[in-house]
């Protein structure tokens, strides 16, 4: 009697959304990654982090929005109903476009530590989606970022063994047009630069719109680098550094672009 074929597990792709109200924007960006295959499964989470649930305490908040630069006050009665509504029309967004892709979703919504929530989501999911977090103000603003569809997606290789998984995520985060993928070397990659160029011969049609080494491998350097090219996106491989409290933090506080760590991604 011949066994069932095991069945196939599905790649999750997890997007932290928040009340910043770019969730659509966010998740637009996304949609690249789900292609033709039906094997996968979106998950939103919401996070409301532990500064947000102080400020949603005090007698008053002001919001400035980003759009028109005016400031209003919120007591902590509306702030809670802009956080709930903020939840919903993020869940909403998520349903919309897992249901046009065709594909599974889950929604659900946490509260504490982001940097800690994040480590726990990572190391759950083959790739995570997240945004800087900014100032409190600029996460409660109205205004939403133009959309990021044509900018560049730039991709930080830290290990020249491991860099195939986040490639090929960042080649379909770009539509596969090499003149919008950017790669940032560190510098301890380009010891070995003629595997490196084979690996990336292997998973890349050409050579990418620009390619350049850091100056070292601290994660400022990475951080000046990255505000330089203003990408749409800076694309990470989930491993080592990267899934560390301390630069996560880092990234989500000091960069302006979403920020996506893969930690497995296949064709």
């Amino acid at each position: 009697m011949q066994a069932n074929p095991p069945e196939k597990v599905p790649r999750r792709i997890a997007v932290i959304l928040g009340p910043g109200g770019s969730s659509r924007n966010l998740l637009d960006m996304v949609t690249p990654l789900l292609g033709q295959d039906r094997a996968l499964e979106m998950q939103g989470v919401f996070i409301e982090e532990a500064e947000l649930r102080h400020a949603a305490a005090l007698p008053f908040v002001k919001e400035l929005c980003r759009v028109t630069f005016s400031v209003r006050e919120f007591n902590s009665d509306q702030f809670e109903r802009v956080l709930a509504l903020r939840m919903r029309t993020a869940q909403r967004a998520l349903e919309l476009l897992a249901k046009s892709a065709g594909v599974a979703h889950t929604f659900h919504n946490v509260r504490g530590a982001a940097e800690h929530l994040l480590i726990e989501t990572v190391s759950q999911s083959d790739i995570t989606i997240f945004e800087p977090s900014g100032t409190l103000a600029a996460s409660m603003s109205a205004g939403t970022p133009a959309s990021l569809h044509s900018r560049r997606i730039l991709v930080h290789i830290a290990d020249a063994e491991a860099p195939s998984a986040a490639l090929i995520a960042a080649l379909q985060l770009a539509g596969g047009d090499m003149r919008r993928l950017s790669i940032l070397l560190d510098p301890r990659v380009t010891r070995d630069l003629p595997k490196l160029e084979r690996r990336m011969q292997s998973i890349l049609p050409s050579r990418p719109g620009r390619m350049r080494t850091l100056a070292d491998s601290e994660p400022g350097s990475l951080m000046a680098a990255v505000r330089t090219e203003s990408p749409g996106m800076l694309v990470l491989s989930a491993t080592g550094e990267s899934i560390s409290a301390e630069f996560l933090a880092d990234l989500r506080k000091r960069l302006r672009c979403p920020i996506c760590l893969v930690r497995f991604w296949a064709d």
